[in-house]
């Protein structure tokens, strides 16, 4: 008894705390010390092993004077649909609207009771979405975007233009084609300039089916040789100008009014659009330049952020994947981060669409979620990724719960757990009808935050 008491004042044996760098634990303690990143941006949670805050933001880390030097600011999410990636995009977004000089615009394509899954976001800052439907835009539900709108310049809308068809008809337009289309807007373009007005797809149409006689360099080329050109183009411009046809409406007009492009956050409702077939493509077409050349102002310090839901519309349409491409390839000059979100790779066939490929290429930040062995050993050959992570990736029950992802940033690939708010749960939850909890969601009768072009909360 005497011996135990003895050993009970244990006070001289005790460790005094060891102070350290974070770098130079990364080598003290190389089990748990990940490496860290810039400790400037938003807190996303904490890297799954060494339990550190996790700091995330493609514009810091793109500055030559970051920690770890992004080549670009943009993202690729990848997963199973009930493993995070919306909640993710969701908290990003409303954390770093906290900041000044951060807009954002969304292409929710997804949701529920005929509202898209950023709705109860947009409800609780006071923003109204956006919603895209069929039908006539200035007599019901509908918001019509122009594809020839004045913001977008023509050698551009041209561009529009033959994506466009391109996707009606699901070929490349013929050299003919596109010489009679090149004659039909430019003489479109010269009439509504006259007239004092902006160029609808009806004066293409209506150029198409009633040219004047061109030259194809001294050659003259008759007007019924121009309709016989234009005919396929023709044709495919009629299902969206016809009233009759079911794309009527969606691009036949001027843009509708009421669209603020200065708004912190834009949020585009797609849900009601169907997801097969051309109109989603045809959207995501005009959508590209209108978003380059509209909302993205030329000169200021604004930081933009372009979240597209169901981002294979764009990766498997090459006509649409060439403009975007083009929008992602400067998205570094243009101050643009682009983050596409997929559920996986295995459809697409990259090998087949080289605009696809090189977009994929173009994101410097890789988040993966959860997904099938088979799917994740495409995936971890595509994206380079170590052994570790093709075992990681299939476990969507302990490594790959819920929540978890592998980050891979440039170089650096970590086990991050994202962490959330009461709040955030509750204005992220997307499993409302699987769930036996009441309550509608609604959000707060006041906005959350200040959206004012600029503020800081």
């Amino acid at each position: 008894m005497i011996f135990l008491d003895s050993l009970r004042p244990q006070t001289q044996t005790r460790r005094r705390s060891v102070r350290s760098t974070s770098t130079n634990a990364c080598g003290l303690y190389p089990a748990v010390g990940a490496a860290g990143m810039d400790p400037r941006g938003v807190i996303i949670g904490r890297e799954a092993y060494s339990g550190k805050a996790y700091i995330f933001d493609p514009f810091v880390l793109y500055d030559p004077a970051a920690r770890i030097r992004l080549p670009s600011p943009h993202v690729l999410v990848l997963g199973k649909s009930g493993h995070g990636k919306s909640a993710l995009e969701k908290t990003y977004v409303l954390r770093q609207l906290r900041f000044r000089e951060r807009n954002f615009l969304v292409l929710d394509a997804q949701g529920e009771d005929g509202a898209g899954e950023w709705d109860s976001i947009a409800r609780e800052l006071g923003i109204t979405p956006i919603r895209l439907v069929y039908g006539d835009a200035e007599g019901g539900d509908g918001v019509r975007i122009n594809p020839l709108d004045p913001r977008i310049p023509p050698e551009h809308q041209f561009k529009v233009l033959v994506s466009m068809i391109e996707i009606l008809t699901g070929s490349a337009i013929g050299s003919q084609a596109k010489f009679a289309l090149s004659e039909a807007h430019k003489s479109a373009v010269a009439a509504s300039k006259s007239q004092q007005r902006a160029v609808i797809l009806s004066d293409i149409l209506n150029a198409l089916t009633s040219p004047a006689e061109a030259l194809l360099g001294r050659q003259p080329v008759s007007a019924q040789e121009l309709v016989e050109w234009g005919q396929s183009a023709a044709l495919a411009l009629d299902e969206l100008c016809n009233p009759n046809r079911d794309l009527a409406g969606l691009f036949d007009g001027p843009t509708s009014t009421g669209i603020d492009l200065d708004a912190r956050l834009i949020v585009f409702d797609l849900t009601k659009l169907p997801r097969e077939g051309q109109a989603m493509p045809l959207l995501m077409a005009v959508i590209a330049p209108w978003i380059r050349f509209g909302w993205i102002k030329p000169g200021d310090d604004i930081k933009r952020t372009l979240i597209v839901e169901e981002a294979w519309h764009i990766l498997s349409h090459r006509p649409v994947a060439r403009l975007f491409e083009e929008l992602v390839r400067y998205g570094r000059r243009l101050g643009l981060s682009f983050v596409a979100v997929l559920h996986h790779l295995a459809d697409l066939i990259l090998a087949e669409a080289p605009e696809a490929a090189a977009i994929l290429k173009l994101t410097a930040t890789r988040i993966l979620y959860h997904l099938d062995r088979d799917e994740a050993e495409v995936t971890c050959d595509y994206l380079g990724l170590p052994g570790w992570c093709r075992n990681a990736l299939p476990d969507g029950a302990n490594v790959l719960a819920p929540g978890n992802a592998i980050w891979q940033v440039g170089s650096r690939i970590n086990l991050v757990q994202h962490i959330r708010t009461k709040v955030e749960i509750r204005l992220t939850d997307t499993n409302r009808r699987m769930t036996e909890r009441g309550g509608t969601g609604q959000g707060a009768s006041a906005p959350m935050m200040r959206m004012s072009k600029g503020a800081a909360a």
